[in-house]
């Protein structure tokens, strides 16, 4: 059975699965486990990881999911969020906003990782951003299999080119529904 690894842009996700439920009217959270067992089936998942940016403060929900993703396997790849000065040309006001920084390299720089260390044969993006192109033909180039996950309404068309496998999480977005376990609500 051929090894695989999970990548998961947290960002990417959470905006496209939110923007997925509004579209649809629906209220729903997405549950990270049911997504990783999913897309991993048929295969022998090594590992998840879940990339995301984060406060230097991070809140005690965030927290929380944290933990439960770290609990269940998932590996946390974060990095600290960064303040971005907006001003206002015509009144001068300041906005400043928190972006991230980082997160998609990170994510890149493990696809080819994998693909150089030769530490799995699949490598499973879950992101339809283009960014991610070049470390897929990185990546593929070294033989390792790439497999994109990704709603339709984002997925870049280049990325999904140069994919080996594309899997459209709308067709499965059913079987990704958090629900919450009886025994621990």
């Amino acid at each position: 059975m051929e090894k695989s690894v999970i990548l998961i842009d947290g960002e990417n996700v959470v905006k496209n699965w939110i923007k997925y439920c509004e579209q649809k009217r629906i209220n729903a959270k997405i549950d990270y486990l049911k997504l990783v067992k999913r897309l991993s089936l048929g295969t022998n998942l090594l590992r998840a990881y879940f990339y995301d940016g984060v406060p230097d403060q991070i809140p005690p929900r965030k927290e929380r999911f944290m933990q439960l993703l770290e609990a269940n396997g998932i590996q946390l790849r974060t990095k600290v969020l960064k303040l971005k000065k907006n001003i206002c040309p015509h009144c001068q006001n300041v906005e400043v906003k928190e972006i991230q920084k980082g997160v998609d390299v990170s994510l890149a720089t493990d696809v080819l990782r994998h693909a150089w260390q030769e530490t799995c044969d699949i490598c499973i993006i879950v992101s339809g951003d283009e960014d991610y192109k070049d470390a897929v033909d990185c990546a593929k180039d070294k033989g390792v299999k790439v497999w994109v996950a990704s709603f339709k309404h984002c997925l870049s068309a280049n990325l999904r080119r140069s994919a080996d496998k594309t899997i459209i999480l709308d067709d499965i977005f059913e079987e990704l529904i958090y629900t919450p376990d009886k025994r621990n609500p």
